[in-house]
């Protein structure tokens, strides 16, 4: 019997060290209906599900970053040549729309002035010219990590699907604990093409 205890005291302590746990590295982890266990449960089922990116199975150009454009774009330096970049798959706020400063300010956090890699998906550029890539830094998928947060939500613009699945799955969780800008709702179209 004394075993059973000590094992339920243990059960318990390892449960509620992984709920502080999620609670600091998730701040607003609770959400609307405030079941962490839910969150937790769809967070695991998102990284689960959808394959991890690895930057090394594609070719990928480094470059730095020289200016944060917003929270989806940048100007980067490669080869000794200015350009511009649009992450692929996600989308974040225009300048007049809410929470575009906090989206930004994310995104400078991530890359400004760091070295990152760019991995290409099908598409070169888009329309108006800006290189269309994945960003690394380190073993930092910016592009994901925007998502996580809350900054960015997913979009399949396709032909450009690679990591569309792994990112829509994590929109999801960070919409549901109404992370970063989906207390504002901005990102609720009903459309996740562009």
């Amino acid at each position: 019997m004394k075993l059973f205890i000590a094992g339920l005291a243990t059960g318990a302590i390892l449960t509620f060290s992984g709920i502080a746990y999620l609670e600091s590295t998730y701040p607003n982890i609770r959400g609307a209906d405030g079941n962490i266990f839910l969150f937790a449960s769809n967070l695991y089922k998102a990284k689960r599900t959808a394959p991890e990116p690895r930057e090394d199975m594609i070719d990928a150009v480094t470059a730095k970053v020289l200016r944060v454009v917003d929270g989806d774009t940048v100007d980067i330096e490669v080869n000794g040549e200015r350009q511009r970049v649009r992450y692929i798959g996600i989308n974040t706020p225009e300048r007049n729309e809410p929470c575009y400063e906090q989206a930004t300010q994310a995104n400078i956090d991530l890359v400004l002035g760091k070295t990152v890699r760019l991995v290409k998906d099908k598409s070169d550029t888009d329309r108006y010219g800006r290189l269309l890539r994945y960003l690394f830094v380190d073993d930092i998928f910016v592009n994901k990590v925007l998502v996580e947060q809350g900054h960015a939500e997913a979009v399949l613009y396709k032909p450009d699907d690679q990591y569309y699945n792994l990112l829509s799955d994590l929109e999801g969780v960070a919409a549901e604990a109404g992370l970063g800008c989906h207390i504002f709702n901005i990102f609720d179209d009903g459309d996740p093409k562009r």
